[in-house]
Formats: structure tokens, sequence, C-alpha cells
């Protein structure tokens, strides 16, 4: 790693830099992304702040969808050895991040593996590679990740739902709910914890229970649509099909191309007999993916349907 000089890496420095690093944030807050960079590209290498804006930079150019150059600004910091050691975290996880979003697993594992090799009990990178084994289908291998991580910090709620979340994809449904239930008494508003948990009860065909935990959570966050999907997807199972469609719609409202949302309205208003209706809600899942093989293949059964 070469070292270069810097200041303390934090946002306090000369008022130039300053200024332009408070200019730039406020642009990001607004969606300006483009006028951001040209903020943090004024502040120079040498100034307090630049990492910070480093940091902000590469993010913006992963928004952007420019990957490439997120990914060179993110390797610029972790080039640098910052006296405040937040910051190289916070570009090695935003890095393994947009690694992870383009599927160069093995990348993103080489970047954790190297943060854990000078820190063994860093808690972030414990969780994120155990978050891209997952991704990988290591189950296994992620859940021994997650279980280091709650070794140092017990009371983690997030990797307990984590380490949830991998035990259900090794089938082990028992232990998956007692996790949930752990990140739950630490954190009750954990919106994912609830989720999850809600998702596996619907799955083991406890579909009241899921229903139940669906609905507190959208109390706490009425505007959750994955959520607000499962409940739908939870009522239409236990064959309350109005109740469905209404949820359905309401996430639809929120987010018109969601095809969970538009796919599941399909299937529910085909079972209703109301086929015209469920033709548009499939057309409309399809136009937003034209790739997926099971909405079409809901459409060519409905067509079927439709001509007998």
């Amino acid at each position: 790693m070469t070292e270069r000089k810097t200041g303390s890496g934090d946002s306090a420095g000369t008022p130039d830099a300053e200024r332009l690093l408070e200019e730039g944030d406020r642009l990001f807050e607004e969606s300006k992304y483009e006028e951001a960079l040209s903020a943090y590209d004024l502040i120079r290498a040498t100034d307090d702040g630049y990492l910070a804006a480093q940091n902000r930079k590469g993010n913006i150019l992963s928004i952007l969808g420019r990957n490439d150059e997120a990914l060179e600004v993110f390797r610029d910091v972790l080039r640098i050895v910052p006296e405040n050691p937040i910051l190289y975290d916070a570009a090695l996880n935003n890095m393994a991040n947009v690694l992870r979003r383009l599927e160069r697993f093995e990348e993103a594992l080489e970047l954790y593996d190297k943060a854990l090799e000078a820190e063994p009990d860093n808690v972030m990178a414990l969780n994120n590679r155990g978050n891209v084994l997952s991704d990988m289908g290591r189950d296994e291998e992620a859940l021994l990740m997650y279980e280091r991580a709650l070794e140092i910090e017990p009371g983690n709620s997030p990797v307990l739902v984590n380490k949830a979340y991998s035990l259900i994809g090794l089938r082990r449904n028992d232990e998956a709910l007692i996790a949930l239930d752990g990140a739950l008494r630490i954190n009750p508003g954990n919106i994912m914890a609830m989720n999850n948990k809600a998702n596996l009860l619907s799955e083991l065909g406890r579909t009241k229970e899921a229903i139940k935990i669906y609905n507190q959570a959208l109390d706490l966050n009425p505007a959750h649509v994955p959520t607000i999907v499962n409940c739908g997807i939870a009522y239409a199972a236990s064959g309350e099909s109005e109740r469905a469609l209404a949820y359905f719609d309401q996430a639809l409202i929120l987010d018109p191309s969601n095809i969970l949302a538009l796919d599941n309205k399909g299937c529910v208003l085909v079972d209703l007999g109301r086929y015209r209706e469920a033709l548009v809600a499939y057309e409309r899942a399809r136009s937003l993916d034209p790739d997926d093989g099971a909405i079409r293949k809901n459409i060519d059964d409905l067509m079927k349907r439709i001509r007998e």
C-alpha cells in the first residue's frame, strides 16, 4: 500500500476544502450528481476532506452506473493510508458492494480477506464477507462468518438477520426462527427481521402468524413495499383474494414497476376468473422484464384459457 501525505481524513481543513465538501454533500443530497462530482473534484489530494470526498464521489459514480470509474476512485482511497480508518473501511465496503452488484464475487472476497488480515475482529468485514458467500450459494461458509461476527458482537441485530437467511438456505428453519427472534429482542422495530420471519412462517404454512407480523411491520413503516407485497401473497395463500389485491394495488401505487406485485396480482385475478384484468397485469410485468420466463408462461397459460 503506497502511503500518501494527507490530512486527518475528515471534513475539517482548509476553508476551501471544507466549503467544497459541504457544497458537494448538499448537491449529492439533492441528487444533483454531476454538480456534486464537480465540487468534489476541486478538493486537492493534499487537503483534509479529500478522502471523504473520494468516497462520496465513488458512491455517485456507482449510482450513475459508471462502475469502472467508481472502482478506481475507491482504489485511490485504499492506496492511501488515512489517519481515520473509518474512511478506509467505508471505501473498502463501498468498493466490495460495487463488485458484488457486478457479481464479481471473488474480487469482493479478496477485499474482505485483506481487511480481515489486518483486523481479524472487523465485524463489518465478517458480515459483508458472509453476504458475498451467501450470494454465491455458499451458505455454510457464510454462516461461519456470521457466527464469528456474533462472537464479537452478540447483540448485532443485522448480523442475526443475515445468519437467519443462511440458515433458511440450509433448511435449518427452527434455528433461523431463533436467530430472527433474537434480532427482534434486540431491536423490536427491525423491519427486515420481521419481514423475514413472516416470510419463513408463510413458507411453513403458518399463514395467519405471518400476516400478523407483516401488518405489525407495516404499522411501523406503511410504505415498505416488500412487506406490502409479501403480505398480499400471504392473504392470497389464505384465500382472501380481494384483500390480497388491495395490498398489491397499494404496493403498485408506491412502486408502479414492482414486477412481483404485478405478477401476483395477475395470478389472483386469474383465480377470480377476471382474465382481462389479469392479462393487463401480466403484460405490464412483461414490459418491465421481457426475459422473465415465468411471466411469459403465465401469459401463455392465460391466453389458452381465454381462447377456450
